[in-house]
């Protein structure tokens, strides 16, 4: 069944929103408060939605786009909506402020989600007379192409709110996990810097350049983790399972541990620009652009050898 949806801010998650809303047959307002961002985001959205429509991701782009509407205020954005997605910049202080705004003027019985990435939603959805049906719903970018988004309630949001956000993601292809605690950064973001951490360590005690840390997660564990996580790897990489793998193996799985780098490694500016340097000799930063097209490219491959993604069909 068709929804209505608001965007609020069209920064790249703001855009991949309306481009997967639309996809699936939603009814996609669009809103940002900086001058001219809607009329710059029309384009770079059709631009996804060609893109998918050639990896056979999307069937009909002058459709989807059609069901797109730019509006100039946020009032009109959110007039009869039955769910709305946040996406502006990362400050708590700018969270709160909409938050209060959208509480105010979105129906009352919309969903308003929040595709914020590390602030815990007590800091910005307490206090709010609707706040049963304000929650966290963090995608991963590019989240037109990656499908997981991290659920967290909020200090008032109700089980009826976390099932029915779950259900329109789950029906536009995306899939929704809980998170059943509030923790900074969330838990995709605390694996992936976790892992930056110690790669930072390797990198400045010259342990392994930066361009062959990047081939090892590549050629190495990104080929499993495309399709496995960290626990169903372990689990294959012995006949016996995870218990005989844990148990074989804990002399060198805590060795290891006691050797990591716990402490957040810092970010000097020297290091930093060694990274720089590295990372211009294999992208140079003019060429990023293309690179960032490649990536979705390689990831619609991806997307359609697994075949998940697809929205439901009514």
């Amino acid at each position: 069944m068709s929804k209505k949806i608001a965007c609020i801010g069209v920064g790249n998650l703001g855009r991949a929103w309306a481009a997967i809303f639309a996809r699936a047959g939603h009814e996609v307002a669009l809103y940002d408060n900086a001058p001219g961002a809607v009329a710059a985001a029309l384009p770079a959205i059709e631009s996804t939605l060609n893109s998918m429509a050639e990896a056979d991701l999307v069937e009909d782009v002058a459709a989807a786009m059609a069901r797109i509407r730019p509006c100039e205020t946020l009032t009109d954005a959110v007039a009869g909506v039955d769910h709305v997605q946040e996406s502006v910049i990362e400050d708590v202080e700018v969270k709160r402020a909409i938050f209060r705004e959208l509480d105010r003027a979105a129906p009352p019985d919309a969903i308003i989600a929040s595709s914020v990435s590390s602030i815990p939603p007590s800091e910005f959805m307490a206090n709010l007379e609707g706040g049963a049906r304000c929650i966290v719903a963090h995608p991963v970018n590019p989240p037109h192409l990656i499908p997981v988004v991290e659920i967290m309630l909020g200090p008032s949001t109700s089980e009826e709110t976390y099932d029915a956000c779950c259900a329109l993601l789950s029906g536009v292809g995306q899939v929704p996990v809980r998170l059943n605690k509030e923790i900074f950064g969330y838990v995709l973001n605390r694996l992936q810097f976790a892992l930056i951490n110690e790669a930072l360590h390797l990198v400045d005690g010259g342990y392994v350049s930066a361009e062959d840390t990047d081939k090892i997660i590549k050629y190495g564990l990104g080929r499993r983790w495309a399709f496995m996580g960290p626990f169903e790897t372990n689990h294959l990489n012995a006949t016996g399972g995870i218990e005989e793998y844990y148990s074989k193996f804990q002399g060198a799985i805590g060795g290891t541990i006691k050797e990591l780098f716990l402490e957040p490694h810092p970010l000097n500016p020297e290091l930093i620009s060694r990274l720089a340097e590295e990372m211009e000799r294999t992208t140079p930063v003019a060429d990023v652009p293309a690179r960032q097209e490649w990536r979705d490219r390689q990831l619609m491959a991806l997307t359609g050898h697994f075949g998940d993604m697809q929205p439901e069909k009514d």
